[in-house]
C-alpha cells in the first residue's frame, strides 16, 4: 500500500473515531469514559508504523492531528459538530488541553519511532494508550485507596497498579511486534515509570509526562 494510501486510510479511521465518540455522548456515555475510549483506540497507531515508505508522512498527519485539536475550541462556536465533539471528551474534569497534549505526544513520538528504534516510542505510546487510558478507568471504578503525590491529582493504589501492569503488558507488546529482545525487569521498571509519572503529574499534564519518561527509560534500558 502506498503511503498516500494508508494516509487516506489513517485519516478516515481517526475522523470515524471521533464521530463514535460524539455518538456515544449522545447516547448518554459519560464523558470521562468515551475520553478513556479514545484514548485507547488510539493505540493502534504504533503498529501501522512498519509499512510506512517515509517517515515524514506519518509525523505529518499526527502534526496536523495535533494542529486540528487546537484550534478545535476556537471553531466550536460557529460549527455545531466541533461543539459536539468538544463536549463529548471534555468537560468537568477533562480538559481539552490534556488532549491536545495527547495528539502531542503522539506526533514527537511517531517523529522519534520512525527515525531510529521504533521500540521506545512505542512503548511510551501503549503506556499513554492503554496504561494510563484503561488504568485511569480502572482507578474511577474501583479505586478504594487513595492518595496525593505531591503536585499531582489524587489517585489511588488500585488504578496505579492498573497503570503498572498495563503498562508492562503494552512494553511486551511492542517488543513481541517490533522483534525486540526485553527483560522482565526492564518490562518491570517501564511500567513502574509509567505509574509513578502518571501519579504525580499535574491535572491534564499526564499525557506528556507519562510517555516521555517511558521513553527515556525505555531508550536507556534498551
Amino acid at each position: 500500500m502506498t503511503d498516500v494510501a494508508q494516509a487516506a486510510l489513517w485519516l478516515g479511521v481517526l475522523t470515524l473515531g471521533l464521530l463514535f465518540c460524539v455518538l456515544l455522548h449522545r447516547l448518554g456515555v459519560p464523558t470521562t469514559y468515551v475520553r478513556d475510549l479514545l484514548h485507547v483506540g488510539a493505540g493502534i497507531w504504533p503498529l501501522g508504523w512498519p509499512f510506512w515508505h517515509r517517515a515524514g508522512v506519518p509525523s505529518y498527519i499526527a502534526l496536523a492531528a495535533t494542529a486540528g485539536l487546537l484550534v478545535v475550541p476556537i471553531l466550536a462556536p460557529r460549527l455545531r459538530l466541533l461543539a459536539r465533539l468538544e463536549q463529548s471528551v471534555s468537560g468537568q474534569d477533562e480538559r481539552w488541553s490534556g488532549l491536545v497534549l495527547y495528539a502531542a505526544s503522539f506526533a514527537v513520538m511517531t517523529w522519534a519511532g520512525l527515525r531510529g528504534n521504533p521500540f521506545p516510542a512505542a512503548v511510551a505510546l501503549f503506556a499513554l494508550a492503554l496504561g494510563d487510558g484503561i488504568g485511569g478507568a480502572i482507578g474511577r471504578r474501583f479505586g478504594r485507596h487513595f492518595f496525593n503525590a505531591p503536585g499531582g491529582k489524587r489517585k489511588s493504589i488500585e488504578g496505579s497498579a492498573a497503570v503498572a501492569a498495563l503498562s508492562i503488558l503494552g512494553a511486551a507488546l511492542a517488543a513481541e511486534y517490533f522483534r525486540v529482545e526485553v527483560s522482565a525487569i526492564v518490562l518491570l521498571l517501564l511500567g513502574l515509570v509509567a505509574a509513578i509519572a502518571e501519579a504525580v503529574a499535574p491535572r491534564a499534564a499526564d499525557n506528556a509526562l507519562v510517555p516521555f519518561a517511558v521513553w527515556a527509560v525505555a531508550s536507556v534500558l534498551r
